[in-house]
């Protein structure tokens, strides 16, 4: 499948049906590519660009001040990847997105993303949509840090994720849980035998 059929395939998931409101935005899309370790966006910058990832595995990260990094969250092949909250507002980004895989990406502007918005009711529910979807992941990952356990919170990560949790390393799941590594031996041990 070539990546303006997976971009348009993921556009119809996320409920733009027309082909002819999907195919607005190819013109503006420029293949990226981008080794793994490498950077999609660095904190500091103003970002000027969202990504569809075509192939391969991001993580959104920042450092806190003591100089550890904390996952944010993840973006795989089929999703999304960017400061897409910055079409009104560009400002720098507080996030650092790298790839943990060599990623195969479409890249589209935010000031042609922003003109999409404005030109076209299709695309502006879209924006509206995804952003509303943006939000309740939040909440729920916010709720999840108040109220659950590490032990619930890494049960929810494999049956939400269980895809992604096999490709990532048990640090990266660990950061993105607030856990350290060592906790979430504890935790995978405790998991083992008690299914033994």
């Amino acid at each position: 499948m070539s990546a303006i059929d997976q971009f348009d395939q993921a556009l119809a998931g996320l409920g733009m049906v027309d082909p002819a409101e999907r195919r607005r935005a190819h013109s503006l899309l420029t293949p990226r590519s981008f080794d793994r370790e490498s950077y999609l966006h660095r904190a500091g910058e103003v970002a000027t660009e969202v990504y569809f990832l075509c192939t391969g595995l991001a993580r959104f990260y920042y450092l806190t001040p003591d100089g550890r990094e904390l996952n944010k969250s993840f973006s795989r092949e089929g999703q999304f990847a960017g400061g897409i909250q910055y079409t009104d507002r560009p400002g720098p980004s507080r996030f650092f997105i790298q790839a943990l895989e060599p990623v195969e990406a479409l890249a589209i502007s935010l000031a042609g993303l922003g003109r999409l918005y404005l030109e076209s009711l299709a695309w502006a529910n879209l924006g509206r949509l995804y952003m509303e979807d943006l939000a309740v992941r939040k909440s729920d990952r916010e709720a999840a840090f108040l109220l659950d356990s590490a032990e619930v919170r890494y049960r929810a990560f494999l049956e939400r994720e269980p895809e992604l949790s096999a490709r990532l390393p048990l640090y990266h799941v660990a950061s993105y849980l607030g856990i350290t590594d060592v906790a979430l031996s504890r935790i995978r041990r405790r998991l083992k035998e008690s299914t033994i």
